[in-house]
């Protein structure tokens, strides 16, 4: 028998927290592609790029995206500091 190599975890960071000033004050995370929020696209894509666990950090509007969209089996991070930049959502997510 020959010693087999783990497989490396991979794991997916989504930063969804942003105000979404550039679009009237609607989060990002909120705009519908094909009937669905925006967000839950990202998380297939991660997902299916081979990442197991997801975190996915929100901010604004965070509790409307959680009712939303669906983020089943993501580890969901609030950064109360979001509108500090990308920054801030970063560091959260990457303590997360």
């Amino acid at each position: 028998m020959t010693p087999t190599t783990p497989t490396p975890k991979v794991a997916g960071l989504l930063l969804a927290a942003g105000g979404g000033r550039r679009l009237g004050g609607r989060p990002k995370a909120l705009l519908e592609h094909h009937g669905r929020p925006l967000v839950e696209h990202a998380v297939r894509v991660l997902r299916d790029g081979g990442c197991g666990l997801v975190h996915v950090v929100l901010g604004a509007s965070a509790e409307r995206v959680r009712a939303r969209a669906d983020l089943t089996g993501c580890s969901v991070t609030v950064n109360p500091g979001w509108a500090e930049g990308m920054g801030s959502s970063l560091r959260a997510g990457l303590g997360a």
